[in-house]
């Protein structure tokens, strides 16, 4: 068994989260960030920001791997006896790769160091987490009845939430930690659901198919037709 199907990537992505952030509202010289964002912890220049910012690409880089066991689960998907997951093995991981870079540029871009840049980023998580729910509602409805309950739960939060914010009801830490909370415990669903398929079948060469081998020195040259 390999080392993607053996870890659970989201969830330790989320161990990640759970104690950089923390640790860095505990050391925070600002004590009412809370009523900015979450951003805010990591543009304070003390030992906060270290915690946030060191969190948020660690985490990213992890969500960003947990892309490969969703991609071979779903490519054994179908052979499985699922049906529509052709386009979902494509556009799904990537997705999942989009939001951990988005999430490893946040870290990387605080808000002290370019505004615009960090709220690109931060648009680009809330993007890739929108497209990854509607992937699900357009490829993935019946692959677990689990799987879509989660889903279902992550886009009522995501719709009350930001229905709430806008109406001053909520702040933007509380929404932000709702709907990326809610997409965190959909993506590890998938994760798990994924990991149970057998992996996608394996690229092979038929009749007439001609063999390309790369040479380190002069890069990719025919070798043979295969008859």
């Amino acid at each position: 068994m390999r080392w993607h199907r053996r870890v659970p990537l989201v969830l330790t992505a989320a161990g990640v989260l759970c104690a950089s952030v923390p640790s860095a509202a505990l050391t925070a010289s600002a004590p009412l960030w809370w009523l900015s964002c979450f951003s805010r912890l990591g543009a304070t220049g003390d030992a906060s920001s270290i915690f946030f910012n060191g969190g948020m690409v660690l985490a990213g880089a992890v969500i960003g791997l947990s892309a490969v066991p969703v991609m071979r689960g779903l490519r054994g998907a179908s052979p499985a006896g699922f049906r529509g997951t052709a386009a979902a093995a494509a556009l799904v991981p990537l997705l999942i790769a989009t939001l951990g870079l988005s999430l490893i540029l946040i870290g990387m871009l605080p808000l002290s160091f370019n505004v615009f840049a960090h709220e690109r980023a931060a648009n680009g998580a809330l993007a890739s987490s929108a497209g990854l729910l509607l992937m699900h509602r357009r490829y993935l409805r019946g692959l677990s009845r689990s799987l879509d309950r989660v889903a279902m739960g992550a886009i009522i939060v995501l719709t009350l939430g930001m229905a709430c914010l806008i109406a001053g009801v909520l702040t933007l830490t509380v929404f932000e930690g709702l709907a990326f909370g809610s997409v965190i415990a959909w993506l590890h669903a998938l994760e798990m659901r994924a990991k149970r398929f057998p992996p996608g079948p394996a690229n092979s060469f038929t009749a007439n198919s001609q063999h390309l081998f790369l040479s380190p020195i002069w890069g990719t040259r025919r070798s043979g037709v295969t008859v």
